[in-house]
């Protein structure tokens, strides 16, 4: 007999080889099972009433109907949480090990902590683990002017800059979210989160249990992250139920969200619904319960019925016991919302007869601008009520930095060499000095062509050099400040001015350009196109994605003289053959990329035989060959400030962001066009972005019958 079973005989009266590795794990989760009932015993028995009585957990059933052009109808069940928000950010709902508020709060000094009676030493760790949680950073976005990680604060301040509602914390009490929890530490999509807002009564101590409904905001969620919010006000633009209605409350609101990619963005919203607080009954123990129903009918811009949801449910007590339950009964349906989405959405495309699909837009910004703008205009009379955006990625931070150093080096010469471009010399041109300066240098890179690699001369020419050469000096120029306003208001504006603000005895004007833009990709935009007027003409004109307050201040600022072909009359710059060689690369990329989009204007369409009697696509001043290939003319002005002043890692930087850019639509038109034979309504498909912008700016219409 060996010494360890000899040790092993001594402590377990059992044979060592019938030991399994359960025998060993078992125990101790056990025990933490052990642990966690009994800290959820303890917490159950000091909830408070009134916390249980305005809060609450529903298990509801969502139904989808579709009518035209295809009758399609499912239904599913679905957990949310209605909880109080005083109570939620108060950690008065707080269970351990089932439930939390998450913000960056919790820490050993948390009321949660302070209330649960600890055990053992283990129960730090139990205390990290919980089943459901509520986040902040899943619902609205705090500001500079907001308390962080605060739910109520961060609505209230959209109340008030997106609806513009005066102190809504003045006359607003109680606000009850219905919503969906994190589960298990994945957040799942939030399809729709509904506050409703009750009336702030003069005094609480007095007042009813629940006062008056006030507002009902409906919080749209897509599958891009993106949030948009509705708001219905009690007894304004209210329809009077029938008398056989089962709702108390009817609104119609104009859309203006992309929701579901097999709808547009025109229409309205018909929605239907009752305070869940009206109608309350005794539950199975004797507690208060109330009835959630909801109705949404989608009608079509000619006021046709086009699909409907509906939501109802019972909403339960928050107790430990309820919320134990719950979890036991249905473990997996948090995890099965987004599953279900896009199972139901492949059978919608890929079934019979399939229903084509729009591709995301940008989000709205500017609601006149946006209800006749691009391929998938929002209705008429909409408000914008976006609260939630995507993030910025690297490829948009990098364009940033680069286009708001090139405008901030712009601004500070802008008294001196941002010129008005006048009818009479639209062309920026040399001095006879500067030209002088030209002939007498020797060789020079021309960034448009792609022959001068034998260009040994590493010899550069200063900053001040070059913007003499490429700009007339004119003491009316001005002051210029460019405003950068994102729709997205919790970021910061960008305002770019002079190093020396103008005042009222300097003998030149100010201007002031600001360009609005619905999500970061503008500043890819402004990289990914030849020219920047190109770029503006294809983003704001056709695509509604962007806007400037003033196209020609915009060309000036962008140092877009134009010559008779409409392109850049620019000098020559000579540079040192690495700067060359990265220039020609940058345009190399940005011919490929339009010689593309180019390709999908095909040259048997009806509509296109009238253009290709003409020299150019795009009428003056723009010129973008049809007879001949097209190569981007010469250098971008966004460019040139790396390029001469040998600043490489920024030119690497945009070509690895041309080179990223490119690849990424050419993969999305190869797996979506190509290998998953996804059909568009025509005419959104992204790759014609250039053959929509063609046919806008010379007024053809789009054929419904052109594939893309």
């Amino acid at each position: 007999m060996s010494t360890s079973d000899l040790i092993v005989r001594s402590l377990i009266p059992i044979s060592p080889k019938s030991i399994t590795l359960l025998d060993l794990i078992l125990p101790p989760i056990l025990i933490c099972l052990s642990i966690a009932i009994f800290d959820i015993q303890y917490y159950n028995k000091k909830l408070n009433k009134l916390v249980l009585l305005n809060s609450h957990l529903f298990n509801n059933q969502t139904q989808h109907a579709r009518f035209i052009p295809k009758k399609h109808q499912f239904n599913y069940s679905l957990i949310q949480f209605g909880v109080h928000l005083d109570h939620l950010e108060q950690h008065e709902l707080d269970i351990p090990h089932l439930f939390r508020y998450l913000n960056n709060n919790n820490n050993n000094n948390n009321k949660q902590h302070q209330n649960t009676y600890h055990l053992n030493p283990f129960t730090w760790l139990l205390n990290t683990l919980h089943i459901f949680e509520i986040k902040p950073q899943s619902y609205f976005k705090s500001s500079s002017s907001t308390p962080p990680h605060s739910i109520k604060a961060s609505f209230f301040n959209q109340l008030e800059t997106l609806f513009h509602i005066p102190n809504p914390d003045h006359h607003i009490g109680k606000v009850y979210l219905i919503s969906m929890p994190t589960y298990l530490g994945f957040t799942s999509i939030n399809p729709l989160s509904i506050y409703f807002c009750y009336e702030k009564p003069e005094e609480p101590s007095k007042s009813a249990r629940h006062p008056p409904l006030k507002y009902v905001i409906l919080d749209v969620q897509n599958t891009f992250d993106e949030r948009h919010s509705y708001l219905l006000t009690v007894g304004i633009d209210e329809l009077t139920p029938s008398q056989s209605s089962e709702f108390q409350h009817e609104w119609i609101v104009p859309r203006a969200f992309h929701v579901s990619p097999f709808n547009d963005r025109k229409g309205s919203y018909k929605v239907s619904l009752s305070d869940p607080f009206s109608d309350t009954h005794p539950d199975q123990d004797g507690s208060d319960a109330i009835n959630l129903k909801v109705k949404i009918l989608l009608l079509t811009a000619s006021g046709e019925k086009k699909f409907m949801a509906t939501l109802r449910g019972t909403g339960v007590p928050f107790t430990a016991r309820n919320l134990l339950g719950m979890w036991l009964r249905y473990p997996v349906v948090l995890f099965l919302t987004s599953a279900r989405i896009i199972y139901e959405s492949f059978k919608l495309h890929m079934g019979r007869p399939r229903l084509n699909v729009y591709p995301r837009p940008e989000p709205a910004f500017d609601p006149q601008f946006a209800a006749t703008k691009g391929p998938n205009p929002i209705q008429q009379g909409a408000t914008i009520g976006a609260t939630g955006w995507q993030k910025p990625d690297w490829r948009t931070k990098w364009a940033q930095n680069i286009v708001v150093d090139y405008l901030t080096r712009r601004v500070a010469d802008s008294h001196h060499d941002i010129v008005p471009l006048h009818p009479s010399n639209p062309t920026t041109t040399l001095s006879s000095s500067a030209e002088k300066e030209v002939s007498s240098l020797g060789s020079f890179v021309d960034l448009g062509t792609s022959s001068h690699d034998d260009d040994d001369d590493d010899d550069e020419i200063s900053e001040d050099d070059m913007d003499r050469k490429n700009m007339q000096q004119d003491s009316s120029g001005g002051h210029i400040t460019v405003v950068l306003q994102p729709a997205d208001r919790t970021q910061e504006t960008i305002v770019i001015s002079p190093p020396h603000a103008p005042n009222e005895h300097d003998s030149v004007g100010s201007e002031t350009l600001t360009i609005e833009y619905g999500s970061p990709s503008f500043f890819l935009d402004l990289l990914l196109y030849p020219t920047p007027s190109l770029a503006q003409l294809i983003c704001e004109e056709s695509e509604g994605t962007w806007k400037v307050s003033s196209v020609e201040l915009f060309r000036r600022v962008f140092s877009e003289g134009t010559g008779a072909e409409g392109v850049y009359e620019r000098g020559p710059v000579r540079l040192g053959r690495a700067s060359g060689l990265l220039g020609r690369w940058i345009n190399g990329l940005r011919s490929v990329y339009f010689r593309w989009l180019l390709a999908f204007i095909p040259a048997h369409e009806s509509h296109t035989g009238p253009l290709r009697r003409r020299a150019s696509w795009f009428p003056p001043p723009h010129f973008v060959p049809i007879h001949e290939p097209f190569t981007a003319p010469r250098s971008s002005p966004l460019d040139l400030p790396s390029l001469h002043a040998s600043n490489h890692a920024t030119s690497l930087r945009i070509c690895l962001l041309l080179a990223h850019s490119i690849v990424a639509q050419l993969v999305y038109y190869w797996l979506f066009n190509r290998l998953l034979r996804f059909r568009f309504v025509h005419p959104t498909h992204p790759w014609l972005v250039l053959k929509r912008a063609v046919f806008h700016a010379n007024r053809i219409p789009l054929s419904p019958s052109s594939h893309g």
